[in-house]
């Protein structure tokens, strides 16, 4: 574990340090998708965080995915640690310093409403991704398994546990039959692109930034957070300052202290630069 000297800084993955096309994106098959290259860092980024760890700042990883889903390209960041699942895992350094997950009632009860409606659900954890397919369509995603029925998901549940779940292809009114026992349960975040994850109430990056942050024993003053959707707005009440990306949401925008540009436009170096980080 780096020794701290200096600042914290927390940056979502997709949207931020990797650019994504979402419009080009939604209009592929599902072989496509799973054709695509791995997500990767520009050569600017990798600089950027060399030059994060010799000025004696940490950098964190703090994103939606859960950690068996972080591809090789982002860990070569060689980050102080992450917070994955959307604060549902936090590690620092080795240590493991957070892990929750959707308790098993709820999480059948969850996956039986969506199968009724007929809306395709993506169930992921620390160990597992599973595309819950009512529908029919096939698994788009690398490295996930197909189910189909609420009987798929307790058989699946012998040996792994899911923190949060995401939908694809689903607009907000496709879920407003389900409204009132999302909102009992969980937070709906717009991720740009068309989904939308579902995280347990309480369960955040912003309250994952918190932990690591008691881990280390830092306190808010020098931390800094960078993001685009709205799973990363409660980011903004954990640090000092938050970053928003030039192809944020409008509504992340709006809160931030300072808007960079976009992820394509190397907007994060550019921010670190900005602030002295580097």
């Amino acid at each position: 574990m780096a020794e701290i000297t200096g600042a914290a800084a927390f940056f979502d993955v997709d949207g931020t340090l990797v650019w994504h096309d979402y419009e080009k994106i939604k209009t592929m098959t599902p072989e496509e998708v799973q054709a695509l290259p791995p997500i990767r860092p520009s050569r600017t980024v990798y600089e950027a965080f060399d030059r994060m760890r010799e000025a004696g700042n940490l950098t964190f990883i703090c994103t939606g995915r859960h950690l068996p889903f972080i591809p090789r390209s982002i860990r070569d960041l060689n980050p102080d640690g992450f917070v994955a699942g959307a604060g549902a895992f936090v590690s620092v350094g080795d240590e493991v310093v957070r892990a929750e997950f959707i308790e098993r009632d709820l999480l059948l009860e969850t996956a039986a409403r969506f199968v009724e409606a007929g809306l395709d659900i993506t169930l992921e954890g620390d160990d597992d991704n599973v595309e819950l397919n009512p529908s029919g369509r096939p698994a788009r995603l690398p490295g996930s398994r197909l189910a189909r029925t609420v009987d798929d998901v307790v058989e699946l549940m012998r040996e792994h546990r899911y923190s949060k779940f995401c939908t694809d292809g689903v607009s907000e009114k496709d879920l407003e039959p389900l409204r009132d026992f999302i909102d009992e349960h969980f937070t709906l975040c717009d991720l740009q692109g068309g989904v939308f994850e579902l995280s347990l109430i309480g369960v955040d990056k912003g309250t994952g930034i918190e932990a690591a942050l008691a881990h280390l024993g830092h306190g808010r003053k020098d931390t800094f957070a960078f993001g685009d959707s709205e799973n990363d707005l409660p980011m903004r009440g954990a640090v000092e300052t938050f970053v928003a990306m030039g192809n944020a949401l409008e509504n992340v925008r709006e809160v931030a202290d300072y808007v960079t540009g976009t992820a394509a436009e190397e907007g994060v170096p550019a921010a670190l630069e900005r602030f002295g980080l580097i």
